[in-house]
């Protein structure tokens, strides 16, 4: 499938982006091949003499075209990124031709830089119908334009469009491959950028879905995953279709057989299915990563769910286990086997992502419990049992009262210090609950409460040591925090271990902070495990050390355990 054309139009250029630049540029190229075209053909004039100025007007005239191109590539116009420009180059190339009568092989070379800019614009079917009109004119204006008294040079006359055609595909398909690729990195960029936490899980998997749908230009894309990570007996079913814009509701719940039509085939394969005349299913086994023919019944059962004339299925994989599907449903390219390799790509890079905003969605959702269950502790402590204490003491005034003794000045004292005393701690805790109020006892604890979180939902044991008083204020928390999560995470995704260890200490005016994990004995990752600390770094923590004024180092201890070392100075 080609996804570099679509029936779409071609969204217009970030202004601020490095497109601009290579739309100045190929203008630029424009204006010096018609320049230089026009120099050679004055020093050395082209073609029968009657036809010697028209040439020459139809040269100036292509320069300035270049020129009106250039001026608007430097004012960001969105005219020249249109996909029509290389088509207007191919029309000014016509008279070229036909006025030289093809006995000049000049502005035969002219065609090749319209397939360029369309191949590596647009992709290889801008690029293939470029390269078949290009040969075609230049076949039949030769032809109309050869003279009546001057035999016609067949060989020449078919050798010509037979180079274009030969050479004219191959830029396309290099083109074709460039743009592809290109379009592909944009769509793991807009799938990162998408994957925002504050979206939550449900409008992220949308938004990741859209965007799937969008690069293949597809009707629809469906996708069946389990409600929770774990739980085979229910299921969430996900989908966006073309012109429809994606919901915020939480996604239906399907049980566990409804799922098992989507699920079918075995999780273990691919699927590509194509009705046309005779239906076709084509199975990949991920595993040994080989194709197979398989019974079109269950393909055709599911095509009538999904109401899909063909459709791409690949497996979701979950903590290497593969626990759903994701179907990308009809479109007006042809799915092939490349599509299916990038999609199982594109998968193992999301999942992971929406693991992450998972966790750190139930994270959230357990710290906004924790604080509030603080909180409570906090009013019955500082709030009702001063007020418990004021009930007791009016109850002794008024038994005095009853009793007939007058004698309570003292008692009545003694309330209204204790009332001063209680107001005065009840504005110190409301000034504790301002965001502005600096606490300086929040770090350890948010950690452990989220080293606990991460345990239960990853099943990766994490303890949490601290050595000597820990005492920061609470923006330096909020940095440490973050890079105790993202070590963490770092330890989930890539050391393929059980257990891992956070340890915080104070020496003087240095705040320490290393995250350990043991380093796997078999089926681990090779490649991240540091030898000398110098073949891993984590980019992100390290850049974050570093705006705080510390610095980060990676390296095995004694204990054979992957230590991530960032040092603070306080």
């Amino acid at each position: 499938m080609n996804q570099e054309s679509t029936k779409k139009p071609v969204p217009t250029p970030d202004p601020l982006s490095e497109q601009w630049i290579d739309l100045r540029l190929i203008a630029g190229m424009r204006v010096a091949l018609g320049t230089s075209a026009l120099l050679v053909v004055l020093m050395q004039p082209v073609g029968p003499l009657p036809w010697t100025t028209p040439t020459y007007v139809a040269l100036i005239l292509y320069s300035l075209y270049g020129l009106v191109i250039y001026h608007l590539s430097i004012r960001r116009n969105p005219a020249v990124a249109h996909r029509a420009i290389p088509w207007l180059d191919m029309l000014w190339y016509v008279p070229l031709i036909a006025f030289t009568s093809n006995t000049n092989g000049l502005f035969y070379y002219f065609f090749f830089f319209s397939i360029i800019v369309a191949s590596f614009s647009w992709g290889l079917s801008d690029g293939l119908r470029l390269t078949l009109a290009s040969a075609s004119i230049y076949t039949i204006v030769g032809v109309l334009s050869a003279p009546d008294n001057t035999p016609l040079e067949i060989d020449r006359l078919l050798l010509a469009p037979i180079g274009l055609l030969i050479f004219g595909y191959i830029i396309a398909r290099w083109g074709g491959y460039h743009t592809q690729l290109k379009n592909r990195l944009k769509l793991l960029k807009d799938v990162t950028v998408f994957s925002n936490p504050r979206f939550g899980i449900d409008r992220t998997i949308k938004a990741i879905l859209e965007s799937i749908r969008a690069f293949y230009d597809a009707e629809a894309c469906v996708l069946v995953i389990p409600g929770k990570p774990g739980d085979a007996e229910s299921y969430q079913l996900y989908r966006v279709a073309r012109g429809i814009h994606p919901s915020r509701s939480a996604p239906p719940e399907i049980g566990h057989e409804a799922a098992a039509q989507f699920l079918s085939p075995s999780l273990e394969y691919a699927v590509i299915y194509r009705r046309s005349g005779s239906s076709q299913t084509r199975l990949f086994d991920v595993k040994n990563r080989v194709f197979s023919d398989t019974d079109s019944s269950s393909g055709d059962k599911l095509a009538g769910m999904l109401e899909a004339q063909r459709y791409l299925s690949v497996p979701v994989y979950y903590r290497h286990q593969p626990v759903g599907r994701l179907y990308i449903i009809d479109g007006p390219h042809r799915v092939e086997s490349a599509d299916m390799e990038f999609m199982l790509q594109l998968m193992d890079h999301v999942t992971p992502v929406m693991e992450n905003i998972r966790l750190i969605d139930n994270l959230a959702s357990d710290a906004a419990e924790q604080e509030r269950r603080r909180i409570a502790h906090d009013i019955h402590d500082s709030v009702i049992q001063p007020y418990l204490g004021l009930q007791f003491g009016l109850s002794a005034l008024d038994q005095k009262l009853e009793a007939g003794n007058t004698g309570i000045r003292e008692n009545v004292q003694e309330l209204l210090e204790l009332t001063n005393h209680e107001l005065a701690e009840l504005r110190r805790f409301v000034w504790g609950l301002r965001a502005t109020e600096e606490r300086m006892d929040i770090l350890l604890p948010a950690i452990e409460r989220y080293a606990e979180r991460f345990s239960l939902v990853t099943g990766i044991k994490v303890d949490v040591e601290a050595y000597g008083k820990i005492k920061i204020n609470d923006r330096l928390a909020a940095e440490l925090f973050q890079i105790v999560a993202e070590g963490l995470s770092n330890v989930r995704r890539h050391a393929f271990c059980r257990d891992a260890r956070v340890e915080i200490s104070c020496k003087e005016s240095l705040l320490l902070l290393q995250i350990k994990n043991s380093r796997p004995r078999a089926g681990g990752n090779p490649e991240i495990e540091p030898r000398d600390g110098r073949s891993f770094r984590p980019h992100s923590i390290a850049e974050r050390a570093a705006s705080l004024g510390g610095d980060t180092q990676v390296f095995v201890d004694e204990k054979d355990y992957t230590v991530v070392s960032v040092g603070i100075p306080l």
